[in-house]
């Protein structure tokens, strides 16, 4: 197994700090097991044997917990191949040396799969085939930062434990409509008394088809329903009061998961 490179950059990482100690060994001991694309077995057993062999401890719900985590705060991406479980580090081009010609693991299917060098069989290196594979890094930390402050508030807020498919999805959010954005979404769900998943997907998708793209969106729509008069949000402010629009998000929201029922 090759060295693996840890930068200095790990001790400021925002998204590192949102894991816990466990958390974090967790991660640095994947990232020496992973194969040179950065993969591995996903499955908790196989997880536990590699990562903590002399930890008797630690249970295989451990290894699945910190590993929901990873998933969240977008350090992994979860996926399946004939039905068993995978994993990939999203930043392993950013920061690793690829040296084998193809890798101990299936590649992930879809939008995600690499692609092949000269239609043969082999991986292609993105490190010899990119120069620069993040040409605006600051930018690429403003995202993880967002993604990170996200997905810790949905778990803090909403599930401890939610499932990949409502990650991604939420991801997906993140990525089109910014953090701000659905930091303020699951904040409108507390408020109301609707903390589950399916609550905060509606806002997101009502949002979304009202043409929101930002905070500043959001807080413009809402000041053109007020006459003025809203107070805008801002991220992480206190509430000491409940939101004087919750029930009309109730009622809004109850259409949308109407309409959602319907769909399906």
């Amino acid at each position: 197994m090759p060295d693996r490179i840890i930068k200095e950059s790990i001790c400021t990482s925002d998204t590192l700090n949102c894991l816990s100690d466990f958390e974090e060994r967790f991660w640095h001991r994947l990232i020496v097991n992973c194969d040179d694309y950065g993969r591995f077995d996903a499955r908790p057993a196989i997880l536990k044997g590699r990562l903590f062999p002399l930890s008797e401890g630690r249970t295989l719900k451990d290894m699945q917990n910190a590993l929901s985590k990873l998933a969240s705060v977008g350090l992994v991406e979860l996926y399946q191949v004939g039905g068993r479980p995978f994993l990939r580090v999203v930043t392993w081009d950013k920061y690793q040396r690829i040296r084998a010609k193809r890798s101990k693991y299936p590649e992930p299917e879809g939008p995600c799969r690499q692609m092949t060098a000269g239609g043969g069989n082999g991986v292609r290196n993105p490190i010899q085939s990119q120069s620069n594979p993040d040409p605006n890094p600051k930018e690429g930390d403003a995202r993880a930062a967002a993604l990170a402050a996200v997905m810790s508030a949905y778990m803090d807020r909403i599930n401890p434990k939610p499932s990949p498919s409502s990650l991604e999805e939420l991801k997906g959010y993140v990525e089109a409509m910014g953090g701000e954005v659905c930091l303020k979404a699951i904040d409108t769900a507390v408020d109301a008394g609707k903390g589950t998943w399916s609550y905060v997907r509606a806002i997101l998708r009502a949002k979304r088809e009202q043409g929101v793209k930002s905070l500043a969106d959001w807080n413009a729509l809402e000041q053109r329903r007020s006459g003025g008069k809203q107070a805008l949000w801002k991220p992480g402010q206190e509430r000491n009061a409940p939101d004087p629009r919750a029930k009309e998000h109730t009622e809004e929201m109850r259409r949308m998961l109407e309409r959602m029922k319907e769909e399906a």
